[in-house]
């Protein structure tokens, strides 16, 4: 199937246009969010291949496989069958087809229960010390630690791995365990790769294939993964990094920000293209953001446009606790929709805007310790939702296609026994939290601040919105305050119409009743744009003795 210029430029605004056509060299994407990054990709895509490239010089990462799975289809009904030779997948997944290419005995992919397994055999401690010491090594073989650094004092404290050189020897011990296995890690699939590229011919063979990188997400990358894109870019640097700095929320799992900040010092003579025009939330919905995350120092400084209506202001609502947080959440839902029947069925009202349904809506929180309230409430209440994450049977469905997605990927031609190589389960290792979400499902979505990235709904609901929780420095020792505003930030820039935030002033959590106040990002959102509703306490009911001495 041929494309037309028409095709690739239809509905594209100058910028994304721009993006599309800057093809030779390094070029930098800042693609705030809802400014349509997946569609830019998709049609640069689309412009390399009507240009003469093969499709099979086309390299495009992405860092979930819901992402990568979107992107494909989308550039497979623009392309039709030219679309089958490019590779769009995961990092891991990239990894796992190039160490199929390049090692020829049998492996087995373990899962995190499975190293576990292999490590207890080859060190004493504890449950936790072999987490931990899992951990340490997780961190080596994706280059954020050497094994030349002193050991963290928690580890000291275990009794098991206390100095430098025992991790270095229960390293090598457990790398030699998965040798002597036929055994790869998660993190081998990023590693073994680097380690292959360094090799001349090996190296300058996946350079000659891969000629055109497009990497979605840049700012999510970690060292192990940027040493492998520069492992395949080389010299020519056909490399387009698209992503937004304002959205680096992986720092736990060893993403650097730093890469995408100096993506044009480490690229010099690169391009730079900004997407500001936001096709997703209401002018009000932005203009709150921006208040909240222009807070932040480490960033590229963008103004988001609104192709949109000014819409509603955010409201701010206050809730005596967790509970009443999940009832006004419910009433609110309810409102939209236009109430329920008696059986619980939905009865849709005639807005303006449209009827809505269930997965308009979602429901979005820092920490899974909230998640068990708000569960309940709905679980009570008839209403259907999904909580993103914990797989449930019309999410598993969703992900068994997933798995057939990767599946094609790893096994593009249908034959050969390639796929011998792992066992059979392998592409299923690869699902992660965010694969177990069914977008098509009408459910209320239930989720944490990182299971929204890259998703939108028309009403939002932020619970929690409390100092502690927002920023979450409850149970915790240090805390990046950018990070937790930047998390706040892709929370807030969910919305695309309405958007709640809740407080709870009184919480349950960790095993203790808790005073909770208003969670300072709530201040950094301009007055003119926010309005306020207080639920108030409920009376306390009188105690027996109490009635009967009103008596006298």
């Amino acid at each position: 199937m041929s494309v037309s210029h028409s095709e690739i430029f239809d509905g594209l605004n100058e910028a994304q246009q721009k993006a599309v056509t800057t093809t030779e060299g390094p070029l930098l994407v800042v693609a705030g969010p809802g400014t349509g990054k997946t569609l830019t990709i998709v049609r640069r895509i689309a412009w390399l291949v009507q240009k003469g490239v093969p499709p099979e010089n086309i390299l495009a990462v992405t860092f979930t496989n819901r992402a990568a799975r979107e992107m494909k289809e989308r550039t497979a009904r623009l392309l039709g069958d030219a679309a089958s030779g490019i590779f769009i997948g995961t990092f891991h997944l990239l990894g796992l087809r190039m160490i199929r290419e390049q090692v020829s005995r049998a492996f087995i992919l373990l899962n995190r229960d499975e190293q576990a397994e292999v490590l207890k055999s080859l060190m004493k401690g504890t449950s936790k010390a072999v987490q931990q010491t899992l951990e340490r090594i997780s961190r080596i073989k994706n280059f954020l630690e050497e094994m030349t650094n002193p050991p963290q004092p928690s580890f000291a404290k275990g009794g098991n791995v206390k100095t430098a050189g025992e991790l270095k020897a229960v390293y090598e011990n457990y790398q030699a365990a998965l040798e002597q296995r036929g055994c790869l890690d998660f993190d081998d699939l990023i590693r073994l790769p680097v380690e292959l590229l360094q090799d001349e011919a090996v190296g300058q063979n996946y350079r000659e294939r891969f000629r055109y990188i497009i990497v979605d997400e840049y700012q999510d990358i970690n060292p192990a993964q940027y040493r492998l894109l520069r492992l395949l870019t080389g010299t020519s640097g056909n490399l387009c990094a698209v992503g937004d700095s304002d959205q680096a929320i992986y720092s736990f799992r060893g993403a650097d920000l730093g890469n995408f900040l100096n993506f044009e010092k480490d690229f010099p003579g690169a391009a730079r293209v900004t997407l500001s025009q936001n096709y997703r939330s209401t002018g009000v919905i932005l203009q709150a953001a921006d208040g909240v995350i222009r807070k932040n120092q480490k960033r590229i400084v963008k103004q988001l446009a609104a192709t949109r209506e000014e819409g509603k202001p955010v409201l701010l609502i206050s809730v005596p606790d967790e509970r009443t947080e999940g009832a006004v959440i419910l009433e609110e839902i309810g409102t939209r929709m236009g109430g329920m029947d008696h059986e619980g069925a939905r009865v849709n009202s005639e807005r303006t805007d449209g009827p809505c349904r269930f997965s308009d809506f979602a429901v979005i929180f820092r920490t899974n310790a909230q998640a068990r309230a708000l569960e309940e409430a709905f679980a009570a209440s008839g209403i259907p939702f999904q909580m993103v994450g914990k797989p449930s049977s019309v999410q598993r469905k969703d992900a068994e296609e997933t798995v057939a997605f990767l599946r094609s990927l790893l096994n593009p031609g249908g034959t050969g026994d390639q796929p011998r190589k792992t066992q059979s389960n392998a592409e299923a290792l690869l699902l992660t939290e965010a694969d177990f979400f069914d977008p098509r499902a009408d459910a209320v979505a239930l989720m944490t601040m990182h299971m929204a990235k890259g998703l939108e709904f028309r009403f939002v609901f932020i619970a929690g919105c409390e100092d502690g929780l927002v920023p979450c420095t409850i149970m915790k020792d240090g805390v990046d305050l950018e990070e937790e505003r930047r998390l706040f930030y892709v929370g807030l820039t969910r919305a695309k119409e309405e958007l709640f935030l809740l407080q709870a002033r009184n919480r349950f959590l960790y095993g203790q009743s808790l005073g909770q106040k208003q969670s300072p990002f709530l201040k950094e959102i301009p007055k003119e744009l926010k309005e306020s509703r207080t639920v108030a306490d409920k009376p306390k009911k009188e105690k027996p003795e109490d009635r009967q001495l009103g008596l006298f």
